[in-house]
């Protein structure tokens, strides 16, 4: 299994990133009673983590584990999942360039290094889910 190494500023980056996302989102911290319920049915202005995302319903925990995905469902109660991507995906996720492929990871990841919250709404995931490593969500842009 190969590793991609994170710098300390990158890994506060990315942490500073995931907060301002949480602020603009208007979100808290899913509480102990709603740990394990469907995105769904979970009210507006709720994190969580995802340890199977592209899979519905998607459940949400309030505990981060290695290789879960944060999902935010936002005040205005849009569902996003963050994650990481490279450059040319950014590009193709900004223009919401319909049926465009992406490979979204939980954390930094080789040449993926750009944080961004894509609406779950968006993600039209493959009928079986690859393992690799890394944890990538492919998909493609609905």
């Amino acid at each position: 299994m190969s590793v991609s190494p994170q710098s300390e500023p990158q890994a506060e980056a990315a942490s500073a990133g995931i907060l301002e996302l949480r602020r603009q989102h208007q979100v808290r911290v899913l509480r102990p009673e709603e740990d394990g319920s469907s995105v769904e049915a979970l009210p507006a202005g709720v994190y969580g983590f995802a340890y199977a995302p592209g899979h519905d319903p998607l459940p949400l925990f309030g505990k981060e584990s290695y290789h879960s995905f944060e999902v935010h469902k936002a005040a205005d109660g849009t569902a996003y999942l963050l994650g990481f991507v490279t450059t040319a995906e950014t590009a193709d996720l900004d223009a919401a360039k319909e049926g465009a492929t992406v490979r979204l990871f939980p954390a930094p990841w080789g040449s993926s290094q750009t944080l961004v919250s894509v609406p779950y709404s968006k993600i039209n995931p493959p009928k079986r889910m690859p393992r690799e490593d890394g944890n990538p969500l492919p998909f493609t842009i609905a």
